[in-house]
């Protein structure tokens, strides 16, 4: 006999459910919507989901996320076997791939 979970995803505040996001869909950074974000970048580390970190001057980063805190991230990059730190300051938006 298979029991299966069925898991609810909740709502955050803001109305959006990080676990239905759009596969290409950015993700921005911005501070007013901190739990999502802490949420997210949470779903993010669990998957080892491969994403493209986009930064507010234009260059980007693919690779997964590591790591995060409240005012940085680690990226382990997929074309190199290097790790970096990003203060999430500098991200303009994460996409998944």
């Amino acid at each position: 006999m298979n029991h299966q979970k069925h898991q609810n995803p909740k709502k955050k505040r803001d109305g959006r459910n990080p676990q239905n996001r759009s596969v290409k869909e950015p993700f921005p950074l911005d501070p007013e919507f901190t739990e999502t974000e802490s949420s997210y970048l949470k779903s993010l580390v669990d998957s080892h989901a491969s994403v493209t970190v986009t930064l507010k001057n234009g260059e980007s980063f693919r690779g997964y996320i590591r790591y995060y805190d409240l005012h940085c991230f680690s990226v382990g990059l997929l074309s190199e076997k290097r790790k970096i730190f990003l203060r999430k300051e500098n991200v303009s938006h994460i996409t998944e791939e």
